[in-house]
C-alpha cells in the first residue's frame, strides 16, 4: 500500500516537472510558430488588393493627366495649333500685306479660270467655276490692292471672331487657284481677309480708301455677279437636234429669263421681275460649223431706273420708258452654235454687230472668191443679202475675171440670185469701185441678172 502510494506521488512529481517545462518550450517553438504564420502573410502579401490599389489611386489622382494628351481639340493643344498659325504669319507691314496679298490674287486668276464660292450665314451656297468667257473684270484687278484699299496686320484669331459671328460676318466670298493651294476669302460683313500664298496664311484687316466705297468683299462679289450674268445668258442649251433656229431662240429666251429670276438676291443686278419678250432670227450659216444670229427680247420691272439694280441694264442703249405694266423693255443680239456636247447654246451676246461665223480662210473682203461664192449659197439673212455680196464687190477687176467661172458650176436660178444681191448693192450704197456697168461687163453674160 505504502509502495502503490509512494509510485503515485513520484507520477505527479514527474507530472508536475513536464508541466514547469512547457512554458521554457513554448518560447522555443513560438518563432517556428510565428513564421507559419507571418510567411503566408508576405507571400498572399502581392496578391492581396491592397498593393494594386496604390497605383490605382495614383492613377485617379491624376485623372487630366492621362486624359488630356490623346485629346486632339483638349484646351492645351488649341493655344499651341493658333501658336503655329501665328508663327506661321509673323506679323507683316501694310506694305508686306499688300504685296503677300496682290501675288496671291495675280496667281489665281493668272490663267482667268478658278473657282469662286460663295457662302451665305446659313451654310448654303454655289460653287462658280470662273473661265476667260466669264471673268470680264478680273484680270489686274490686284493692282487695285494698294491704291484702293487700306491694309492693316490682322490674326488668325480676328477671323475666327469673325467667322463666329454669324449674326454679322455676312457671306463668305472665297476664290481659289486651279491648284487649290492658293486662296483668297473675305466675308461681307467684317473687314478681316485671309489668304494663302507659297504655302503660308496670312490675315489683314482691309479697308476701302474711299469714304462709302465697300471693302475687298465688293470685288470678289462683282466677279461673282459677272460670272451669274454669263451663267445666266450664256448656259442654258437646247437639244442639238432642233433644226427650226425660231424654236431654238424662243427656247433659249425662255431659258434665260428663267435664270435671272433663279440668280441670288445678293445679285445687285437682279431685276424684281424678268420675263419673255419676241426673238427673231436675222442670219444663218447652214455649213459648218452651223450658227445663226437672233434678237433676243426681254421684259425687265425694276426698283428705279436710276438704282444700283438698273445699272447693268441701262448700259448700251437704255432702257427707255416702262409699259402700262412698269416692265422696261430690253434686248440683245446672240451668236447661237453649238457647243462641245452639240447642244445650241448662246456663244456671245451684246447691243449689237452680230453676224454669223463664216468659215473663211481671211477675213471679209480678203477671202478668195470661191469661198465667198460657197458661203452665198449656204447662208440666209444678213450675210445672204448684204455682208457676201459687199465683200465679193470688194475685189478688183483682175480677181473679179473668175467669177463667171465660178458661177458656171451653179444652176441658173443660183446665179441670178447671186448677181441679183450683188446689183442691189451697188444700188443701195457706193462703197466700191463698181457699177452695175462695168459689174455687169466684168460677168459676161451673167451680168443681166444684176437687174434681176
Amino acid at each position: 500500500m505504502r509502495r502503490m502510494l509512494l509510485s503515485c506521488l513520484l507520477l505527479l512529481a514527474l507530472l508536475a516537472g513536464c508541466g514547469g517545462e512547457k512554458p521554457a518550450e513554448t518560447p522555443g517553438e513560438t518563432p517556428p510558430a510565428e513564421e507559419a504564420e507571418q510567411v503566408p502573410e508576405r507571400e498572399e502579401a502581392p496578391e492581396e488588393p491592397v498593393p494594386p490599389e496604390e497605383p490605382e489611386k495614383e492613377e485617379a489622382e491624376a485623372p487630366g493627366e492621362a486624359e488630356e494628351p490623346p485629346q486632339p481639340a483638349g484646351p492645351e493643344e488649341v493655344p499651341e495649333e493658333t501658336a503655329e498659325v501665328q508663327e506661321e504669319t509673323e506679323p507683316l507691314s501694310g506694305e508686306e500685306l499688300t504685296a503677300s496679298a496682290m501675288a496671291a490674287y495675280a496667281e489665281i486668276t493668272k490663267d482667268l479660270t478658278f473657282t469662286l464660292d460663295v457662302e451665305e450665314e446659313d451654310a448654303t451656297g454655289i460653287s462658280l467655276s470662273i473661265t476667260p468667257e466669264a471673268a470680264r473684270n478680273v484680270a489686274g484687278r490686284e493692282n487695285l490692292f494698294s491704291i484702293g484699299y487700306q491694309w492693316e496686320p490682322a490674326s488668325a484669331e480676328a477671323w475666327g471672331d469673325q467667322w463666329s459671328d454669324i449674326e454679322s460676318r455676312g457671306r463668305l466670298f472665297a476664290m481659289t487657284a486651279p491648284d487649290g493651294e492658293t486662296t483668297l476669302q473675305c466675308c461681307t460683313g467684317g473687314d478681316v481677309v485671309l489668304w494663302t500664298v507659297d504655302g503660308e496664311t496670312h490675315y489683314a484687316c482691309v479697308t476701302a480708301a474711299a469714304e462709302g466705297e465697300s471693302g475687298l468683299s465688293g470685288l470678289l462679289q462683282g466677279i461673282a455677279e459677272d460670272a451669274l450674268w454669263d451663267a445666266a445668258f450664256c448656259g442654258p442649251a437646247v437639244d442639238g437636234a432642233e433644226t427650226d433656229y425660231e424654236e431654238i431662240a424662243r427656247q433659249l429666251n425662255a431659258a434665260m429669263a428663267e435664270n435671272v429670276r433663279a440668280v441670288p438676291d445678293w445679285v445687285t443686278w437682279k431685276p424684281l421681275d424678268f420675263r419673255t419678250g419676241g426673238v427673231s432670227v436675222f442670219d444663218a450659216y447652214y455649213g459648218e460649223p452651223e450658227n445663226f444670229c437672233a434678237g433676243l427680247g426681254f421684259r425687265l420691272r425694276l426698283d428705279s431706273p436710276d438704282s444700283a439694280m438698273a445699272n447693268s441694264w441701262q448700259a448700251g442703249g437704255g432702257l427707255g420708258e416702262p409699259d402700262a405694266d412698269g416692265y422696261y423693255g430690253w434686248g440683245r443680239a446672240a451668236l447661237v452654235r453649238k457647243n462641245a456636247a452639240g447642244d445650241w447654246s448662246c456663244a456671245d451676246m451684246g447691243t449689237g454687230g452680230y453676224s454669223a461665223e463664216l468659215p473663211l480662210s481671211a477675213a471679209g473682203e480678203k477671202a478668195p472668191l470661191s469661198e465667198l461664192v460657197d458661203a452665198f449659197f449656204l447662208t440666209e439673212g444678213t450675210s445672204h443679202d448684204w455682208l457676201v455680196p459687199n465683200y465679193i464687190l470688194y475685189h478688183t477687176a483682175e480677181e473679179m475675171e473668175a467669177l463667171p467661172a465660178l458661177l458656171d458650176r451653179r444652176t441658173d436660178a443660183e446665179a441670178r440670185a447671186l448677181c441679183a444681191a450683188l446689183g442691189t448693192c451697188l444700188r443701195d450704197a457706193d462703197y466700191w469701185d463698181w457699177t452695175t456697168e462695168t459689174l455687169a461687163r466684168a460677168l459676161g453674160s451673167y451680168g443681166a441678172y444684176l437687174d434681176a
